[in-house]
């Protein structure tokens, strides 16, 4: 890999010359939290507990507690190791803080309003509230947070979700907290006439959606918490709803014994994706308790991150280093200074660019796929494009501006799937470039493209779109009668030798290329894939 991206970057170069409360008073209040990245740790450890009926004062609620229970509980909890804990049956922050005091810890706790207390079966105490709530350490930043109410169902009691975006060794990571409708323990929710199962049956496509919105953000995500279902059984609709051959999704949890005596098969898991998941699998454990039950749920753990997959020189490169984002932004400040001269005299001018490490940086999806070890397919790509997520090349912005500035219009012919253009034009647009149908056609891959390789003036798959810009013929996403008259290509843009006109790896003139690079023809670095 090395090897081959060295002359682009050098072409580049040329170009630009607390302790346990006895029930006397309230815990203490969270400080503001420590915003320090957890970028410096390479891993990652997380886990789930049901605390059964934590409540505060201590000896409120269906489990009352003694000081003696508490002290054990944070001793529990402490041994966990855990850098993120989610949590489920809190009744309050000031009943987590029993266990995970402040400074250490942040605790972040679901918004849903009090539900109606009830007697609590077996002693005959009268409820407090069940809630989910996190607790983070506070050298974690946590980047934002989300009430699901959603899993709610507007139904009185039902519990919320509870999600948050932390600032993981991989950057932002999504975490969902939950805790489904008890009641429902059989393989397949939707053959029982249960008032459980049927509300249970509300909730999952919910989880499939959050499931399928993650997948396409390109970044790791994490479902854990108290699913009050059996995912390891065989065939259960739900795993097999979470998990398909076309998603990264995996149960880490799968394979462990519940630590309970009465429930062997676990119903707390922790689900994960966009991240190595045999790895984070064979880290699962179940944390049994020392003696005496201290909850009804045992807390479970994995540890993400943990892999043995590094990134690839290419991709770290392009994605830390000094020299990339500077070599694009001098890149397109060369172009730009070339526009003048380029489009002199020339009426209806446009500038043809590709998209991807063109305008839009893809290279989040490249080191999603380094670290899972599974490496492009056509599946993770176009949800990737779908997912709208890819940010801005440097310098890209203010050359499109430029070029409109001037009068100019931009061609952005893209070999991503003509299918995906509606996601390619609102991921541009919402990273502020000013693309309208009247200065911008964007024009993605067809057959028709690849089949007409070899026929007049033909050479790769991008010659047929500039000739339909020039003949006023191309078919725009956005379409306009603004694209319906001959245009002049000026400048062409692009990461690859095939974004010029006529050329193609094995054929490319190297030296006939030299004399316009820089003025009508703007090579960008990219070493992380391409025609080579």
């Amino acid at each position: 890999m090395k090897l081959t991206y060295l002359p682009v970057v050098m072409i580049g170069v040329a170009l630009l010359a607390g302790c346990a409360n006895s029930g006397a008073s309230a815990p203490a209040p969270a400080p503001e939290p420590v915003t320090t990245s957890a970028n410096d740790a390479s891993s990652m450890h997380i886990a789930t507990w049901n605390l059964e009926h934590l409540a505060w004062p201590i000896d409120a609620g269906c489990k009352p507690r003694t000081a003696s229970d508490i002290a054990a509980m944070k001793d529990y909890a402490a041994q966990l190791d855990a850098d993120i804990v989610a949590l489920q049956e809190v009744a309050s922050e000031a009943a987590v803080r029993q266990i995970f005091p402040s400074p250490t810890w942040r605790v972040i706790i679901s918004e849903r309003p009090d539900s109606e207390p009830y007697e609590c079966r077996e002693n005959g105490f009268t409820s407090t509230q069940q809630k989910v709530a996190f607790a983070v350490k506070s050298d974690i930043e946590v980047l934002a947070v989300d009430q699901m109410q959603a899993l709610g169902l507007t139904m009185p009691g039902l519990r919320y979700g509870l999600g948050i975006t932390v600032n993981s060794p991989r950057g932002p990571m999504d975490l969902l907290d939950v805790h489904m409708k008890s009641g429902c323990f059989v393989d397949d929710y939707r053959q029982s006439d249960s008032e459980a199962c049927e509300v249970y049956a509300r909730q999952a496509p919910l989880l499939d959606k959050w499931v399928a919105a993650h997948e396409a953000s390109g970044r790791p995500y994490v479902i854990l918490g108290d699913f009050n279902h059996r995912l390891s059984a065989p065939y259960n609709r739900l795993t097999r709803l979470l998990l398909n051959d076309a998603r990264s999704t995996a149960v880490a949890t799968r394979q462990l014994i519940g630590c309970h005596p009465r429930y062997p098969a676990p119903i707390d898991h922790i689900v994960v994706g966009g991240v190595n998941s045999r790895n984070v699998t064979a880290s699962a454990t179940v944390h049994g308790f020392d003696g005496e039950m201290l909850s009804d749920h045992c807390a479970v753990s994995a540890v993400l991150f943990d892999d043995t997959m590094p990134l690839s020189s290419a991709v770290r490169w392009q994605t830390k280093s000094k020299e990339y984002p500077l070599l694009t932004a001098g890149i397109y400040q060369r172009a730009e200074a070339s526009l003048p001269q380029v489009s002199r005299n020339v009426d209806n001018w446009v500038v043809v660019m590709d998209v991807d490490e063109t305008v839009l940086d893809n290279s989040a999806y490249q080191r999603q796929t380094e670290r899972l070890g599974t490496g492009y397919s056509p599946d993770s790509w176009n949800a990737w494009v779908s997912s709208e997520a890819a940010t801005l090349v440097p310098g890209a912005k203010d050359f499109i501006e430029t070029v409109f500035a001037q009068g100019g219009k931009v061609a952005l012919i893209t070999n991503r799937n003509r299918s995906l253009d509606a996601h390619t034009w609102q991921n541009l647009k919402a990273l502020g470039l000013p693309v309208t149908a009247e200065n911008t056609c964007l024009r993605g891959r067809t057959d028709a493209d690849k089949q007409a390789v070899g026929k007049s003036r033909i050479i790769n798959d991008k010659d047929l779109r500039r000739q339909q810009i020039e003949q006023g013929t191309i078919s725009c996403h956005e379409p306009t009668e603004d694209w319906s008259s001959a245009h002049r290509i000026v400048m062409q843009v692009g990461d690859n030798i095939q974004d010029f006109a006529g050329v193609t790896q094995e054929n490319a003139d190297i030296n006939a290329l030299l004399p316009e690079l820089g003025e009508s023809l703007i090579l960008l670095p990219n070493p992380m894939y391409g025609s080579w």
